[in-house]
Formats: structure tokens, C-alpha cells, sequence
């Protein structure tokens, strides 16, 4: 063949553009299935941050636990903000829903346990110091007692909060 001829280009067959086009039909169904599967459910959406486990790291076996004792300490509040529960009613009713979750977290009762009590209980040092805060204002006179009045309520919220959130 001289090599001052032209050669005509060699064309593909038709085939060809059906594979290119099956294949990038195939890479967008599986992008697709992926995004499909890894949604997130109904109810997931539904729970809110909130109670999804973090990312990072195993599950909580209490996550379960912590919202519901999260939604019963935001019903306490409501009321407290409403003027159904005064100081000494708010602080007997966090103080109930602390033991409350403390119960679900060790398995044992700690409803009626006394403060030497919930000391003794495995990892109890976030309990401890929040049930302690709760006895002046729920069994003091707070007509005469002013260390009574001096209990912060959202400070006593916010404590309950971080003993369920934390422990």
C-alpha cells in the first residue's frame, strides 16, 4: 500500500453504541438501588435525630431507654412550665423519673432506694449527685427555708436530662 493514499476511517458497528449505552443504563439502575435501599424508613424519619445512634461506633443498648425517659421528662417540664408542678412537685417528679431510668438501666428498683443505696450501685456516679440536689427542695419548707429557694429549676432539668442522656 503506497503511503500517499487515504484510507477511509473504519466505522464501528452498530452494536457498539447499544453495549456504551446499556452499560451507562446499568450504572445509573445500580447508583440508583443503592440510593434506594440505604434510605432511610418511615419510621426513622419519624424518630428524628434524636434517637438515632451516632454513627461512629457500636449501637446503644439504652438509646430505647433514653427517649422514652427524654419524652417523660419533657412531659415533666411542659407541666412545670404550665404552673402545674411548684419547685417541690418539679424536683419529686424529676427525681422520680431519674430513679425511674436508673431502674431500667441497672435492672434493679431504685424507686424507693435510699441516697447510701444508689451510691452503691454500679457506675451510679451521675445518679449520686442529681437525686442528692432533689432532697432539700422536695422535702423542704420553702416558705422559710431559703437554701429551698435558692434550687435553680432549669439547672435541676438540665442535670436530669444529662443523667439520661450521659449514663
Amino acid at each position: 500500500m503506497p503511503v500517499d493514499e487515504l484510507v477511509d476511517p473504519v466505522g464501528y458497528p452498530g452494536w457498539w453504541t447499544a453495549v456504551g449505552v446499556g452499560v451507562l443504563l446499568a450504572a445509573a439502575a445500580i447508583v440508583a438501588l443503592v440510593l434506594w435501599w440505604t434510605r432511610a424508613s418511615a419510621q426513622e424519619k419519624a424518630a428524628g435525630p434524636a434517637a438515632r445512634p451516632p454513627a461512629a461506633g457500636p449501637s446503644d443498648p439504652y438509646g430505647p431507654l433514653r427517649a422514652e425517659y427524654g419524652r417523660r421528662l419533657d412531659l415533666v417540664e411542659e407541666r412545670y412550665r404550665a404552673g402545674e408542678l411548684d419547685e417541690r412537685a418539679l424536683h419529686l417528679a424529676l427525681s422520680a423519673e431519674v430513679r425511674g431510668f436508673a431502674s431500667g438501666r441497672t435492672g434493679q428498683d431504685a424507686s424507693s432506694m435510699t441516697l447510701s443505696e444508689i451510691q452503691q450501685l454500679a457506675d451510679a456516679a451521675h445518679l449520686t449527685p442529681v437525686i442528692a440536689r432533689y432532697y432539700r427542695p422536695s422535702f423542704a419548707d420553702h416558705d422559710n427555708d431559703p437554701r429551698a429557694r435558692a434550687t435553680d429549676a432549669e439547672d435541676s432539668i438540665a442535670r436530669a436530662r444529662a443523667v439520661v442522656r450521659t449514663w
